[in-house]
């Protein structure tokens, strides 16, 4: 029985055995999501000069410890992610395929003596301040008039599907910060994809 107890013991004080043991303390945390700190509330198509244009309208509740990064100056990267998908049915079976991909960045940050906030947009290079951060979340969580697609590309008689997604960068984050990414959900900001079926198809005509 002793030989039996001492074969256990090496067993378990192997570092195989401590890998495995750490390994779910560090990788399920990952899977965890931060709940509605990304909501997405509506997106709304329409069509001008011969563009598919959407407008949306998100909210953005931002855990105590990421704001208290961006009053230290630490910038934030969000990725926000818009696909257009078509389907269609060929021989009696329907498929679905992505039509176009919009995805760009856009950096928050605060700087200065007097704490300004600004974002700043990979896609059309455009910088913005503002006073406070709640202006800044307000102007990154709305689209107005934003582009997708030319109706020239798209047929009438299709089905479309455009799906919006926003999703903090945490790749982007100081050293120290990816690490804490990676083990706990406060930084694992993500919203759901939102969902919504073209208004005017048949207007295209």
């Amino acid at each position: 029985m002793r030989w039996l107890i001492a074969l256990i013991q090496s067993v378990l004080q192997s570092p195989l055995v401590i890998l495995f043991c750490i390994l779910p303390g560090l990788v399920i945390p990952t899977v965890v999501q931060a709940e509605d700190e990304i909501i997405i509330l509506k997106v709304k198509d329409y069509q001008k000069n011969k563009q598919l244009l959407i407008d949306s309208e998100s909210r953005f509740n931002l855990p105590q410890e990421v704001i208290d990064a961006i009053h230290h100056e630490i910038s934030l990267s969000f990725i926000t992610r818009i696909e257009l998908t078509e389907k269609t049915q060929t021989l009696g079976f329907q498929h679905e395929r992505i039509r176009n991909v919009v995805e760009y960045q856009t950096d928050l940050y605060a700087y200065g003596v007097n704490r300004l906030y600004a974002l700043y947009n990979h896609r059309n290079k455009k910088a913005q301040s503002f006073t406070t951060l709640q202006e800044a979340l307000r102007t990154l969580s709305t689209l107005q008039a934003f582009p997708i697609a030319s109706l020239s590309e798209l047929h009438p008689d299709q089905r479309y599907t455009l799906r919006m997604k926003i999703a903090l960068d945490y790749w982007k984050l100081p050293a120290p910060l990816i690490l804490d990414a990676l083990t706990t959900s406060t930084w694992q900001l993500e919203s759901q994809w939102f969902e919504t079926s073209l208004q005017t198809p048949l207007s295209w005509q």
